[in-house]
């Protein structure tokens, strides 16, 4: 089995930032044990985590973990000093390794492991993580490249000295925005924060995992519509005091038919988005094509992209009494799918007499 190891670059002043990167925080955790939890989790095989400024301020967090903490003492003079000295660290059954700056901390970890699934597939040395066409970090790099590095004399750092090996690159599509977004300035801190609340894909991730799975265009411009139905509804009963997850909604909205052309879409659907680490977007988008509803319980996420997805023929809104009758007229020889379709259509009927009443 490959053996892969991190060198995490936390070496750095944060001149541009108002407060140190490594230990501001994502709840309970710093930016720097986020990171080094990410690659626990991935399984890495040795983790390398560089210090400078500040680094006794930092060491302490990692004591009597499995990481191998060691100072850059020429770290005024630019990241590139702080990868060798990462490189230089390499345990010597170590085949590749990642190099994650810091400021980079939301990452997903099914990124990293797909990184490290990903050499054999694509024969290549070097693997740039890429979202929606834009590479992104942590670049995963074959130690046949530790010599080049460590005797790099030319300026410019990593980026440039890669780009001499660009016939040994290659880039893999992933459904992860955050290895794009650093956090060089406060403001940059504040819109990591923001995404690291969402339970769910946020809307350019929801396009991407479209691209992915090819989905038809007739399938998006639904899940579209069905998108701007629930958001509508959602907007509605947060006016009169209900809370809901308004990403939360648009994601499965936007993901609810992703397997639309296999045998169960709705249970297959809620699978794939669980697998990728959003349980919440995939129990919502497992029921949307049968759900128990009780007449007199608060409004749930579930049953408002039921409604949703009942309110909307193709990619237009149609009457939601028109549209069952519709389908009963389609199925009028079939009588157990007539019974399937009035119990959801009577579910349909329950949530949106709900949502009459609390609207008045």
């Amino acid at each position: 089995m490959k053996k892969y190891g991190v060198i995490i670059i936390a070496a750095g002043y944060s001149s541009r930032m108002a407060g140190f990167k490594p230990l501001l925080k994502f709840g309970r955790q710093t930016a720097v044990e986020r990171v080094v939890a990410l690659y626990q989790q991935a399984g890495a095989d040795q983790i390398i985590l560089v210090l400078g400024h500040r680094a006794d301020q930092i060491r302490p967090y990692f004591d009597n973990q499995p990481v191998d903490v060691v100072v850059n003492k020429n770290f005024a003079d630019g990241m590139y000093t702080s990868i060798v000295t990462g490189v230089t660290h390499l345990n010597d059954e170590i085949e590749a390794f990642f190099i994650h700056p810091v400021d980079i901390p939301l990452v997903k970890r099914e990124t990293i492991k797909e990184l490290m699934a990903a050499p054999p597939q694509l024969g290549k040395g070097i693997i740039y993580p890429s979202f929606l066409g834009e590479r992104g970090h942590p670049p995963l790099i074959d130690t046949k490249y530790r010599r080049a590095i460590l005797d790099n004399k030319q300026g410019g750092g990593l980026k440039r000295l890669l780009a001499l090996y660009e016939i040994d690159a290659a880039e893999l599509p992933l459904i992860d925005e955050a290895i794009l977004m650093d956090m060089d300035t406060r403001a940059d801190y504040e819109a990591l924060l923001t995404y690291d609340a969402l339970e769910a894909p946020n809307l350019c991730e929801c396009y991407a995992i479209w691209e992915k799975y090819q989905l038809p265009e007739n399938i998006r411009r639904h899940c579209q519509k069905v998108k701007q139905t629930a958001s509508g509804l959602v907007d509605q009963l947060i006016k009169t005091g209900e809370t809901l997850n308004r990403p939360l909604i648009q994601a499965a909205a936007l993901l609810h038919d992703l397997a639309k052309t296999e045998k169960k879409h709705a249970e297959k659907g809620g699978e794939i988005l669980k697998a990728m680490g959003y349980p919440q977007v995939g129990a919502i988008i497992a029921v949307h094509m049968d759900i128990l509803v009780e007449a007199d319980t608060a409004i749930t996420e579930s049953e408002i992209l039921y409604l949703a997805d009942k309110l909307v023929k193709n990619d237009q809104l149609i009457d939601l009494t028109t549209r069952k009758n519709l389908v009963l007229q389609t199925y009028r020889d079939n009588p157990q799918a007539l019974e399937k379709i009035t119990r959801r259509y009577r579910n349909a009927e329950i949530i949106l007499q709900k949502i009459q009443r609390k609207n008045g």
